[in-house]
């Protein structure tokens, strides 16, 4: 098995960056926090491209509210969402663990709910 032979290139810096896990760790966590948005109305036919823009991950619901994730992550284990309840379409990002039932309740208490209380 050959072994390359490491030679000294006469550069030493002690300031120089220096790896460190829980450094890197944080950093990513701060990525995928700032991946997070918030839930916003969108159109059949932005519903429609997301579904066709690749196969759709864990596309569960009815005739009434269905839902599906993108196979893509944006950072982590965060994705695109998609949803339909009732008539209407929405988009957010959140974990790609996020179940169907979790990302109905999100879209009535951010959205729906709102709206109710606003038309009383």
């Amino acid at each position: 098995m050959y072994t390359p032979e490491m030679t000294d290139t006469g550069y030493h810096n002690p300031g120089r960056f220096q790896w460190n896990a829980a450094a890197e760790a944080a950093y990513w966590q701060q990525c995928e926090k700032i991946a997070y948005t918030d839930v916003s109305e969108i159109t059949l036919t932005a519903f429609m491209d997301a579904i066709a823009l690749m196969y759709p991950n864990d596309w569960q619901g009815d005739a009434q509210c269905e839902s599906f994730k993108l196979a893509e992550m944006v950072c982590g284990d965060v994705t695109d969402i998609y949803a339909k309840v009732g008539e209407r379409y929405f988009t957010f990002r959140d974990k790609a663990t996020m179940t169907h039932a979790a990302i109905v309740n999100r879209i009535t208490k951010e959205v729906l709910s709102k709206e109710t209380m606003y038309q009383k």
